[in-house]
Parts: C-alpha cells; structure tokens; sequence
C-alpha cells in the first residue's frame, strides 16, 4: 500500500533549486598516473585515458563498512568514511534520493534527478531543460540488465517519453553510462583520488560532515563517461576542481550530499567552463514506488532539512 510520501512525490510539485553558474575561463590540467596523458589543444586541456583502469583506484567499501560495524570507534581517512556511509546506503533494500539543480549558460537550464531502489529493481531519472535543451531520460534496471528510455522534456519536471525503450547488458551499459544503477554512486572516491590534507571530518548536532577535495581526473572519471553520453559532448570534460560535502547521521546513514564543481565541456567545437553546485537528499530504507512510463516523480524537497 502505497504511503503519504509515495503518493506525494508520484505528483507534480514544486520546484528546488541549486545553481550552476558559467565562467568564462579555461580549465588547467594536472598529470596524474593510471596510463593518463595529458595532450595541449586550443581551449581545454584534453585527457587521454587509454590504459586507464578505474577500478584500480576504487576503494573496497564492502570491507571498510564491515569493519567500521565491528568496531565504529577506530580512526578512517576522511574517504574511508564516505565510503562506509555509501556503502550502508547501497545495501539498504529500498531507497531513493532526489537530485534538483539549475544551469547558466547563456540561458538558464534546469536539471533534475531521481534514483530509486527496490529491492533487485532500480530506476534513475535525470532530465535537463532549458529554451535550447530538452533532454529526458528513465533507466530501470538489475544487476543483470538496463532498459533505457530516451525523451525529452515539456518542463523540467514533466518528461515526455515516445520511443521505444532500448536493453542493455550491464557491462555495455556500463561503458557508455560510467556506472550501473546498482552501483548507484558515480564518482571514484579512495585514498588515492581524495587530496586528505584538504579534506576534513566534523561533528555537529549528532550528524557527521565530511569534506572531500577529490582529484579532478581520477575521481571524475565515470562521471565524465555519463555527462558525455548524456549530453552528447564532443570530448570528455575536463574538470578543475571537485569539493563535496558528505553530511551523515551519528550512525553513517547517508542523510545529504552538496558538490562543487568546475569544469569545461566541449559541443560542435564551443568549450563552455561551468561551475555546478548540487544538492541531493537520500531516503535511506524507505519505499518509493517505481512510476509507470506516464507517471510524473515529484522532485519538491520542502520540507527537508537544510544543513549549515
């Protein structure tokens, strides 16, 4: 039976915002290791990843979470925590989160995101509108397979899907997405990508705050695979900076998540550099049910709590 909140955000209601801003500025690399180059080229430096193996630089976030269970009190890295508190979301048999923001390019574009879980079944939304963009899509998904609808947006919180749905493998859809929905989590946060001299860990009011300053080629790898299928992009962005904040209840479950980012995408040969500040806000252990392909997700975040 479905409850007040299932109900609620199955609706239409009103907008959240989070502000993208557009600076007109290139975008500096920096060598890293892992089989990337760096090549000069007018505008953005631009990334060679042949070689490149993410999954070389994940942390086993299994292994950190099962010993924070067995003893909470040791010392973990800042990304070590992170780590713990994704992973306890992760497993949780049902979920969802909601992800709202907004762009400034030379005109404003609005974009949202909805993932949920249940049980072996996962879904995510991400829709991007503006008055030269319209971009919808809905993924749901297992562990084996994902079947993908491509449409476009009549606002940004009112999707219009037509086409017929396309099935992927896991693996492939992996490689054009940069993650699986089961793996719910796009960026590639260790030891290795977290610069820990920069980052922190606070106690406030019962919850946990941590903040990370991730590498900006290693960890935004599998993001940059999505942002470029998504958004159809010439080339992979390059970023600049990444800034995240983490903020978890005193037990680790995963409560709201805040980025700051800087980077330079490039279409049909115009780079544009953008500075993304997000927000998105996790339900951990609570029934959402998945929409029909008709059906409209609520994307309102009244009524959360804003964390200072």
């Amino acid at each position: 039976m479905e409850n007040a909140k299932e109900k609620k955000h199955l609706s239409k209601g009103k907008k959240a915002l989070i502000q993208y801003s557009i600076i007109a500025v290139c975008a500096a690399g920096v060598g890293v290791g892992g089989g990337i180059i760096l090549k000069k080229k007018l505008g953005p430096v631009e990334v060679d990843y042949s070689g490149f193996d993410s999954s070389s630089f994940q942390a086993d976030a299994r292994a950190l979470l099962k010993a924070y269970e067995e003893n909470p009190n040791q010392e973990f890295t800042p990304a070590e925590l992170v780590n713990i508190g994704l992973e306890k979301y992760r497993q949780c048999e049902n979920s969802y989160s909601i992800g709202v923001g907004q762009a400034s390019t030379i005109v404003n574009q609005q974009v949202r995101n909805f993932q949920i879980r249940n049980g072996d079944t996962y879904y995510e939304e991400q829709i991007s509108k503006s008055s030269m963009v319209s971009l919808a899509n809905r993924v749901i998904a297992n562990e084996e397979n994902a079947t993908i609808y491509k449409g476009k947006a009549k606002d940004v919180e009112v999707p219009e899907y037509k086409d017929g749905p396309q099935t992927m493998n896991s693996e492939d859809y992996k490689s054009s997405w940069g993650k699986t929905l089961p793996e719910m989590f796009i960026y590639i946060i260790s030891n290795d990508t977290v610069d820990t001299d920069k980052s922190s860990v606070n106690k406030k009011d019962g919850k946990i705050y941590v903040n990370l300053e991730l590498d900006p080629e290693i960890a935004s790898y599998n993001y940059k695979v999505q942002m470029k299928t998504l958004s159809d992009l010439s080339s992979l962005p390059t970023f600049e900076y990444l800034r995240h904040t983490y903020i978890f209840d005193s037990d680790m479950t995963l409560l709201h998540t805040t980025l700051d980012e800087k980077y330079v995408a490039s279409m049909s040969g115009i780079n544009a550099t953008i500075v993304n500040n997000l927000n998105y806000y996790y339900h951990a252990n609570e029934y959402m049910k998945i929409p029909e392909i008709n059906e409209f997700l609520d994307y309102s975040v009244e009524g959360e709590t804003t964390y200072e």
